[in-house]
């Protein structure tokens, strides 16, 4: 028989093992952003016949099945316990992130690289929804940083544990997809079970214009963000070392950054106030200027730095608003859209990266750079106007 709970009656013992589900789920989820990053550019040699733009997608591709998912997660609430989404979606992820170490082909390496996506796209709302179950407002802002910091500590892992097995052999990079596996007997362990949403229909669930512009954020801080992911791996490659190892390391500094803004995240949204969502952005605007205005790898390393903290406060930012926008059985499919819409962003960053980079005179890592710093920049002023008037009506209030 099911546990079931409601936030009036948490004790102490039921959060730390709420607590702990999240921080394992996200730990998991961490390798979403390591995606095959720490092999990306080892990638980019090998399968040069098909472009460095086809191989820059290997990384983004898995937005694909990652939208389909999210937008099925609303549904799925009403039928399936969000302990039991969690535990496929860790399945998913699991089996397809193993499966190129076993088969070397790019065909299967594409194909394992889509269909993970639906594993992330149905796990990745879970935490949101089930803090959002277990604790009132004023409580999750320190559990969405929980979240974040699972993520950041998982994504780190990812990268050095992953350029570390890549330097074996770029295909026992793979085998860091284990961690999925070792989450998935985590959760079953320690999450606790709750009925589906009580709703007739998913349609019941009610979505609002918050939701929708919180979406369009992710869009687009999604779109530019991903020059990073898509491109650090191929400019250490052509312009440092051929050394996976040495993105490992690069990328592991992302991801601690990232961490330690999960860690405080309650102080600084406490700090930023409205302002929170600029800074994110912000961020990654000066980090994207660093790398191309400092030479060498100390460029590399503060530009990390700020897109793992970019990155980081987006998402806690981004998840908190939309778990205050709509009431508590429509959380799932808010962060579902969330998701989708970010997805959106992600799937299509490689082509329109691409083409804008073109426009400079070639696809290159450096034009990409180039074009999500004012990107980025832009993004970071329309939103620092629009939090500015937001701020100004409240205070009118």
């Amino acid at each position: 028989m099911s546990e079931c709970v409601t936030k009036t009656e948490i004790a102490p013992s039921v959060k730390r093992r709420v607590a702990a589900s999240v921080f394992i789920v996200a730990f998991a989820f961490g390798l979403n952003i390591t995606g095959i990053l720490p092999v990306l550019g080892i990638l980019n040699e090998k399968y040069q016949q098909y472009g460095t733009s086809a191989v820059q997608l290997l990384q983004t591709i898995m937005y694909l099945l990652l939208i389909v998912g999210s937008l099925m997660v609303g549904w799925m609430t009403t039928k399936i316990s969000k302990k039991n989404i969690t535990l496929l979606g860790l399945l998913i992820v699991g089996c397809c992130g193993v499966l190129p170490f076993f088969l070397e082909s790019f065909a299967v390496l594409l194909i394992a690289r889509i269909v993970i996506g639906f594993g992330y796209g149905i796990m990745g709302p879970m935490n949101t929804a089930i803090i959002s179950e277990f604790f009132p407002p004023e409580e999750r802002a320190g559990y969405m940083g929980l979240h974040v910091v699972g993520m950041g500590i998982g994504t780190m892992v990812g990268n050095l544990l992953g350029g570390m097995l890549a330097g074996i052999g770029y295909r026992y990079f793979y085998l860091v997809y284990l961690i999925a596996f070792a989450a998935l007997l985590g959760v079953k362990a320690v999450l606790i079970e709750t009925p589906p949403a009580q709703v007739e229909k998913a349609s019941d669930l009610k979505l609002n214009k918050m939701v929708f512009v919180i979406s369009f954020a992710s869009f687009v801080h999604t779109l530019f963000i991903n020059a990073y992911n898509t491109n650090i791996s191929i400019y250490i490659t052509q312009n440092i070392t051929e050394d996976p190892s040495v993105t490992g390391v690069v990328t592991a500094v992302n991801a601690a950054f990232a961490l330690l803004v999960g860690m405080f995240f309650a102080k600084i949204s406490g700090f930023f106030k409205t302002y929170t969502l600029t800074f994110s952005i912000f961020a990654a605007a000066v980090g994207y200027g660093v790398i191309l205005f400092v030479p060498g790898m100390a460029g590399i390393y503060i530009a990390s730095a700020l897109c793992g903290v970019s990155l980081s406060c987006f998402m806690a930012i981004g998840s908190y608003l939309i778990s205050i926008s709509v009431e508590q059985e429509a959380v799932a499919k808010a962060s579902g859209m969330f998701s989708i819409i970010g997805g959106i962003g992600g799937l299509i960053a490689p082509i329109f990266l691409g083409n804008a980079a073109k426009l400079l005179g070639e696809n290159s890592a450096r034009n990409q750079f180039v074009i999500s710093f004012a990107g980025m920049l832009i993004f970071g002023v329309i939103v620092w106007i629009a939090s500015a008037n937001k701020a100004k009506k409240e205070k009118n209030q």
